[in-house]
């Protein structure tokens, strides 16, 4: 179906009717106009009464958006002494109005939250990432404009024109348009010098990824992509797709420019790489700039941003990192969002990111009042007694939000493995690990009942992994498979295997003679505040069959070497990506498609995604996998979402028979920190997550505090 989206949009209200009909209406307003301006927009909601009966309802809500630019106050002496224009002149002509949210705000505060690691700062991408479309934080279903502010797609997704918004700008006050575009998608992608392989989803046939999309640049602010075979998933992408990232397509061309070889003197160049220590223009250009660098200014924040700036489209950037792993923000002030009245957001001044080390350290800080917001990384169930606890003498609420990945922990036996040579394959544990008994007998090994007593005080729901059970996906045998204790059953399978010999200290023995030995590497907190408890758990489960599991902590950047060297025997993440917003995109968790982190395997995985399936070095998969990817291609180019969800439930029903990956929790609380002073959060039971980019789609650039100032 085509469907476009015209002026200045986007407006969310809601509106509840006697069944529970919720709407997304759009506006917006053309900058000088003297009256407000009044869209008009329907949308279609599928919605479930109270009688459980699924409804069609169309809503028309009327608004009306003022025309009048409010200038925050701690950018007025700025603008008074010159060194920034007036607010009317850093808006954009259309800007987007940020509506719908429980009440008007105030400006001026400063958020504190912490990280757990010293450049990755994974509680700040949430607040401060801005992709180029957006789900309605109403629905989760709706996709809206955001950075693009409008779009066409014809009926067989194929052709797909998009608009930027005109007099959009960069943090540093440069122009937004589609040379942005052009420089990204020319000059970064299809250069082979800096990309091996552009990224699938600008090269997505529908077969084998080798037929590039084509991009017509039609003016300054529109753009058009022409794919050879229908990608019907390609809007959701866009909600996905941030500023200079993989996956992206836009990116400030004016600051990369400055480091790359076509557009600089080549002298200048090599005495630019020789200052920064490197060998090479193409080290300096990805140190800079990315998108190898995933996140700069908003996920990492490296030295070098001290004193070279990475302009960006978010709230907040980066103002000093005065100390190790310390991160100051401020307010962006050429952001380019509004409220009803015209003011110009963020509400919130600024944002401090300290450093922490443990968990211990997160709640001293937090039980002394110097917290403000606590993520979806930052907390687990395990510790809500404590929450509890400290509520009365401390200045913070405990919100009521549904995870879709915090503490949701799914354990990844990897189904290729090599030697610590990473040549040599390990053909006997890879034997034992493919028979379709292996995994089976892991997850029935596995006690969940007594995992959700002892760390989660029997809050969750427990299962395989699966889709959650609010997804279009989701079928109650995926997420019982395989996941009942059963201990006799899970000895039987192992039996069955010939693993029914054992040594001297109850171990099973291999049909080498061996030890049946089985390591689980983690990477702790980077992963989840609960992951190194679970995983100890499930190596106990494991021993009791006669499997000497163990567990060994690593950091995050080795783990993700060993797993794409086939190094690894298990590992254990999170297991978002598991609601219609992100789960038809990304299938990691459920089949190989990415390296790293988790995932049945990294080497299925890079044969997957590769150009060229013959090139050295590359693990063919077997037949099952293959028709799994054959799948997921018609998933993703497929127009139609009955469709879609048809093919997804096909890969779900192999999965529930002969499980890849072991699950834990199904579904569970996610207890998110804000300061009792701050309004216009999520609303209570929303989902929060991954897949919603955490708060981000809850649009934190309208948090505010009551007067402003915390609590």
């Amino acid at each position: 179906m085509s469907r476009k989206f015209m002026r200045r949009e986007f407006l969310k209200v809601s509106s509840v009717a006697v069944v529970g009909a919720i709407a997304a209406a759009c506006t917006g307003q053309k900058q000088g106009t003297q009256q407000p301006v009044t869209t008009q927009t329907p949308v279609v909601v599928k919605e479930t009464s109270v009688v459980q009966q699924t409804v069609e309802v169309q809503k028309i809500i009327t608004v009306e958006a003022s025309s009048v630019q409010t200038e925050p106050p701690l950018l007025a002496d700025a603008v008074k002494s010159g060194k920034l224009p007036p607010v009317d002149q850093r808006l954009p002509v259309n800007p987007m109005v940020v509506g719908g949210r429980d009440e008007i705000g105030v400006y001026g505060g400063e958020v504190r939250m912490i990280h757990f690691d010293p450049v990755w700062c994974v509680s700040n991408y949430d607040w401060n990432a801005e992709r180029m479309l957006h789900y309605s934080d109403i629905d989760l279903r709706t996709i809206v404009p955001n950075i693009f502010e409008s779009w066409e797609a014809s009926p067989d997704g194929t052709t797909f024109t998009f608009k930027l918004r005109k007099g959009m700008k960069w943090s540093d006050g440069q122009p937004v348009t589609t040379e942005d575009v052009r420089f990204f998608v020319e000059d970064v992608w299809f250069n082979t010098e800096l990309n091996a392989s552009p990224m699938w989803q600008i090269r997505f046939d529908g077969k084998d990824n080798s037929h590039p999309a084509k991009l017509d640049v039609i003016d300054d602010f529109t753009f058009k992509l022409t794919y050879s075979a229908s990608f019907g998933t390609l809007l959701a992408h866009l909600t996905r797709w941030e500023i200079g990232n993989w996956p992206g397509i836009l990116g400030p061309s004016h600051y990369y420019k400055q480091f790359h070889k076509k557009y600089v003197d080549a002298a200048k160049l090599d005495q630019m790489v020789k200052d920064a220590k490197l060998d090479t223009w193409v080290q300096l250009y990805n140190q800079r700039c990315g998108p190898s660098q995933w996140g700069l200014g908003y996920w990492q924040m490296p030295d070098w941003m001290k004193t070279i700036p990475y302009p960006t489209l978010s709230p907040w950037v980066l103002k000093d990192m005065p100390g190790s792993g310390l991160f100051i923000m401020e307010r962006n002030p050429y952001y380019w969002k509004v409220d009803l009245k015209g003011q110009q957001l963020p509400y919130i001044d600024n944002m401090r990111f300290d450093y922490v080390t443990t968990t211990d350290a997160a709640k001293l800080k937090l039980a002394q009042n110097e917290l403000d917001a606590l993520g979806m990384h930052d907390v687990t169930i395990a510790d809500y007694p404590f929450y509890q606890q400290n509520l009365a003498k401390g200045n913070f609420g405990v919100g009521d939000y549904i995870s879709c990945m915090t503490d949701r922990d799914v354990l990844f036996p990897q189904h290729v493995l090599f030697g610590e040579d990473a040549k040599t394959r390990d053909t006997a544990m890879e034997e034992i690990v493919n028979h379709p008994n292996f995994v089976k007998a892991l997850s029935l090994a596995i006690d969940r009942d007594e995992i959700n007593q002892s760390l989660l005080y029997g809050t969750a729901r427990m299962g395989q992994l699966s889709p959650m059970p609010s997804s279009k996906y989701y079928k109650e045998k995926y997420g019982s498979a395989w996941a009942s204790f059963d201990k006799a059953q899970a000895n039987k399978l192992l039996d069955d295997m010939g693993l029914d010999k054992k040594n001297a200290q109850g171990i099973r023995l291999r049909k080498d003679g061996k030890p049946l030995g089985y390591l689980i590497e983690q990477a702790g907190l980077r992963v989840g505040p609960l992951t190194a408890k679970v995983c100890e758990m499930a190596a106990s489960f494991w021993r009791d069959i006669g499997i000497d599991a163990s567990v060994k902590e690593v950091d995050t950047s080795l783990l993700d070497q060993r797993l794409t060297n086939g190094q690894v025997q298990c590992t254990v993440w999170h297991a978002d990506r598991c609601t219609d917003l992100l789960l038809p995109l990304e299938m990691r968790w459920y089949i190989p498609t990415d390296s790293g982190q988790g995932g049945p395997s990294s080497k299925w995985a890079a044969w997957h995604n590769a150009v060229d399936k013959t090139a050295a070095g590359l693990v063919e998969p077997p037949d099952q996998i293959k028709k799994y990817y054959d799948l997921f291609a018609q998933m993703t180019s497929t127009v139609d979402e009955n469709a879609r969800v048809g093919f997804g439930q096909q890969i779900f029903d192999g999965l529930a028979d002969t499980p890849l990956s072991i699950g834990l929790i199904l579904e569970g609380k996610c207890p998110l920190i804000f300061n009792k002073n701050m309004r216009n959060l999520p609303r209570p039971k929303a989902t929060i997550g991954w897949d919603t980019y955490g708060d981000s789609t809850y649009h934190p650039e309208a948090f505010f505090y009551v007067g402003g100032k915390r609590a």
